[in-house]
């Protein structure tokens, strides 16, 4: 299945092109044998072209100090491993084929893809109760593996839509990120590969199921008004074709710069010096409900840490 941006227009903000890094031959400051080192990046003007770069380089180190600081790469999930082989790091044929010079051949870049997903039922109603803000309700089963969400939509004086969804928690199957172009304005092609594995299958029968059984109970009936009795029940066979065409997302992408095999602990891309990833591609599985909250700690924490270590190193 292949991905594309939902606005593409909002990627033509300020786009991050490549890295400069430094060697042994073409800077003092990097000795024989060191990793190569970020120096600064480059990027395009709004709805510019690759022609018209600009250049943005590190601050050299102030007196009595060793830092040269970091390129932070917070690009999500969609863009980070694709900025990343734009630069040089990444799996060897995909560098080699686009003519990139490698920097460095990490080959899991780009790999384990992930998202959770979704299906959701849209019910048509004529409810008793009027309520002034429309009502957004979760709900989380025992196991924690199945995130129910509803969300009441007014179409009309008469008639309202209720969206009622599920989404898999912590699903096992995985897919992958590759360039499209060379080109940087042009999306990656992203496989997530939902579904794949047997038990994403089962689970999403599972979500199927639970997300029948709310909408046909006593209060969601009650409160739209509708016959409890209404909706077809589905069988084995029956669910997990539906799950097949009706699979969707809640946009909670990420994995493709994965922690322990293209950043370490420190968030510090492996094999080279100068460059983090600080966002949901870091992640290796779902945090299960939305990640924001836990990208947000992530960002604050690993901020806090850079600060350390730079005034450490004064």
């Amino acid at each position: 299945m292949e991905l594309q941006h939902t606005q593409p227009w909002l990627l033509i903000t300020c786009l991050l092109s490549l890295f400069f890094f430094s060697s042994s031959l073409d800077s003092p400051q990097c000795n024989k044998g060191e990793k190569p080192r970020a120096r600064g990046v480059r990027f395009i003007k709004s709805e510019g072209n690759t022609k018209e770069a600009y250049n943005v380089y590190l601050k050299k180190p102030e007196k009595n100090s060793s830092s040269w600081g970091d390129v932070i790469l917070s690009a999500g999930a969609l863009s980070s491993p694709q900025i990343l082989m734009l630069s040089g790091i990444g799996p060897l044929k995909q560098l080699q084929r686009f003519n990139i010079s490698v920097v460095a051949n990490l080959t899991e870049v780009g790999k384990n893809m992930q998202d959770n997903p979704a299906i959701s039922l849209w019910v048509d109603s004529k409810p008793k109760w009027r309520v002034p803000d429309t009502p957004q309700v979760t709900g989380i089963t025992d196991n924690y593996k199945i995130i129910i969400e509803s969300i009441v939509v007014p179409t009309s004086p008469n008639l309202t839509r209720v969206s009622i969804a599920g989404k898999l928690a912590f699903p096992s199957s995985r897919g992958e990120l590759e360039l499209k172009d060379k080109d940087p304005r042009a999306n990656p092609l992203v496989k997530f590969n939902y579904l794949s594995e047997e038990e994403d299958m089962e689970a999403c029968v599972n979500v199927q199921r639970k997300v029948e059984q709310v909408s046909t109970s006593r209060w969601v009936t009650f409160y739209l008004g509708n016959d409890r009795n209404g909706l077809k029940k589905l069988g084995e066979g029956e669910s997990r074709e539906y799950c097949k065409k009706n699979v969707r997302t809640f946009y909670h992408y990420h994995g493709g710069c994965t922690l322990g095999s293209v950043v370490d602990k420190d968030y510090k891309v492996i094999e080279v010096s100068g460059v983090r990833v600080v966002d949901g591609s870091t992640l290796v599985e779902s945090p299960g409900t939305n990640p924001m909250a836990t990208l947000m700690m992530l960002g604050r924490y690993q901020g806090l840490k850079i600060i350390e270590e730079r005034l450490s190193s004064s």
